[in-house]
């Protein structure tokens, strides 16, 4: 006899393989879930090391073009250094040369400040005698700073040169200054008047002994009795005990042989 699948028989038999095949059709859903989540949480890991890696390489990137900016500024340091290496290289050979030629020019420049010493001793010779023993005592002084191997060359120039100016200075002031003088064998104070370099008088408080130096002669002569009021004056104006007024004076040439 043959068997044969009623209608009953059938939902039996589905009854049946649905309930044999539902445990294990869960367990392949609960696997396939595990198995998303297993795939998620690794495609999570894997973005997470992919921002990280993104991150690392921008901060490659931005110390890269530190480094690119260091090493330019390096490179224009450099050429910097070189450039003024190379200037002071120039200057240390200028300067070496100059100090190679010392000698040579300080050679030359002693003779031409012998000759400026010369001049004004000659100068102060043919010059009105006023304060006579401190000017030579300047001009010796000089000479002594030609000889003196503790004085640079700058310092002897600078020296002459002040005494120059000193002298220079006489010829645009009047001065008035107490001195003590032999006349007819006695000593006499009397106030020396030096006009620029116009004119050289003397006269004591009484007017007794008066005189002015005569370059033709190159000695002191008597003053005229005409000058002697305005001598008087120009005493007072000069010590400031008279107010500023036309004075009239006895005039001598100068003449520098």
């Amino acid at each position: 006899m043959k068997n044969v699948l009623t209608p009953a028989r059938g939902a039996i038999l589905a009854t049946l393989v649905v309930g044999f095949t539902a445990p294990a059709v869960a367990q392949g859903l609960d696997r396939a879930i595990a198995t998303g989540e297993q795939a998620t949480r690794r495609a999570e890991q894997v973005q997470q090391q992919i921002n990280q890696l993104d991150d690392e390489r921008s901060d490659m990137v931005g110390e890269f073009r530190t480094l690119l900016q260091r090493k330019t500024a390096a490179e224009l340091y450099a050429r910097q250094q070189e450039a003024a290496v190379e200037s002071q290289e120039r200057e240390i050979a200028s300067l070496t040369d100059q100090l190679s030629r010392v000698d040579e020019i300080t050679s030359q420049t002693v003779p031409m400040l012998e000759t400026l010493i010369d001049d004004l001793d000659a100068f102060v010779d043919a010059d009105l005698p006023f304060r006579l023993e401190e000017r030579k005592d300047r001009i010796a002084r000089l000479r002594e700073y030609l000889v003196d191997p503790n004085v640079s060359v700058t310092e002897r120039y600078r020296q002459i040169m002040d005494a120059y100016t000193a002298e220079m200075e006489v010829g645009r002031k009047t001065d008035t200054w107490k001195e003590t003088i032999s006349v007819d064998d006695k000593e006499v104070t009397v106030d020396m008047v030096l006009f620029g370099r116009v004119a050289l008088v003397y006269m004591d408080p009484t007017s007794r002994y008066a005189k002015r130096y005569d370059r033709e002669t190159s000695s002191w002569v008597d003053l005229e009795s005409k000058y002697k009021a305005e001598i008087e004056k120009a005493i007072r104006i000069i010590q400031g005990k008279r107010t500023q007024d036309v004075m009239y004076v006895p005039a001598t040439k100068l003449a520098v042989q």
